[in-house]
């Protein structure tokens, strides 16, 4: 229905390029624009902005107009891309799916942001179905559809595979997980064998500064469909982390519907930051009383946004949370332990 593919090669590190759509016989498109990453051994700033949850009937995605006035390196969608499974229709064969992301993707503060901007995008459970495991039978059409319509380059060797990690510079390494289609409850694994292992080698092996692990479902708190409902696994990470003391790790999620800074238990002091929604119902049953929060806001859609200078004294991670309209929430520092 119109969409395209197009892998570009032979780019350079910490780039400006534009770039337009243009058909034959028809009116050459609008002019987009993306920064491609700086090299390992740069010393650039890294800035980013990350959220989750884009619902159709909360249209127009005003706050997509507001991530966009930071100008930021690169934008993370953590899931939910979609609601597949939501609203006046549920998707059930390929076009309902494709019309889903069409439907989306036609708002214009959305077209403004990844016209301007690069963008990872990992899933969640809404581009299938509710709280969905990857034996589901519309996985399949509901992951092809998402290839269809984000870009996310495939795999040579694993063409299903969305879990994949990006280096930006001597400031970030960036590790977007997989947290739905190898999920098993009934084998308490969230990410799979093979994945836990590509994410614990990665760890270890990074030489970023920091290392910012991009879940879409929290990594603590938020029940069995996020990581406690898999606190083995969970808990293979933190001991593997502490065992080869592994500096600079935090986590980023969406999909609890509340901004949030939790700090995660033990003696490692690790953070993770709680974002979203964009555009969905906010969480009002959640209260934030848990002496794990070191923020919690459930009263307005919400983004973050990071930045890590590797140039300053002592690196550090500017933690930023704003509203809709840009206004401030949250602000603190995750430093290097």
């Amino acid at each position: 229905d119109g969409t395209v593919r197009v892998q570009l090669r032979g780019l350079e590190p910490h780039t400006d390029y534009y770039y337009r759509a243009a058909v034959v016989g028809k009116k050459p498109g609008p002019i987009g624009h993306f920064t491609t990453a700086p090299s390992a051994g740069s010393d650039e700033v890294v800035k980013f902005c990350f959220s989750g949850d884009t619902r159709e009937s909360y249209q127009p995605f005003a706050i997509m107009d507001a991530i966009r006035a930071h100008a930021p390196d690169f934008f993370i969608h953590l899931g939910d891309t979609i609601y597949a499974d939501r609203g006046s229709w549920t998707a059930q064969r390929l076009p309902e799916f494709w019309a889903k992301y069409r439907n989306n993707r036609a708002d214009p503060a959305s077209q403004r942001l990844f016209a301007s901007t690069g963008a990872y995008i990992i899933w969640d459970d809404h581009e299938v179905a509710n709280d969905y495991e990857g034996f589901h039978p519309l996985a399949a059409i509901g992951r092809k559809a998402f290839f269809d319509y984000w870009p996310v380059r495939r795999n040579a060797g694993e063409p299903d595979r969305l879990y994949r990690s990006f280096r930006r510079g001597r400031a970030l390494e960036l590790f977007l997980l997989d947290a739905r289609q190898y999920r098993d409850h009934a084998h308490g694994t969230l990410l799979g064998k093979e994945q836990k292992q590509w994410l614990l080698k990665g760890l270890s092996s990074s030489t970023a500064l920091f290392k910012c692990v991009a879940t879409s479902v929290p990594f603590w708190g938020g029940g069995r469909d996020r990581w406690d409902g898999y606190p083995r696994e969970r808990g293979e990470i933190m001991q593997w982390v502490k065992q080869n003391k592994i500096t600079g790790v935090f986590f980023i999620s969406a999909d609890v519907h509340y901004a949030a800074v939790t700090r995660l238990p033990g003696k490692l002091g690790l953070k993770e930051v709680v974002t979203g929604p964009m555009a969905a119902p906010m969480n009002v049953l959640a209260t934030g009383t848990s002496k794990r929060f070191e923020f919690f806001s459930n009263k307005t859609f919400n983004f973050g946004m990071i930045t890590i200078d590797p140039r300053s004294s002592r690196p550090h991670a500017a933690v930023e949370i704003f509203d809709e309209n840009n206004a401030s929430l949250y602000q603190s520092k995750i430093e290097i332990s």
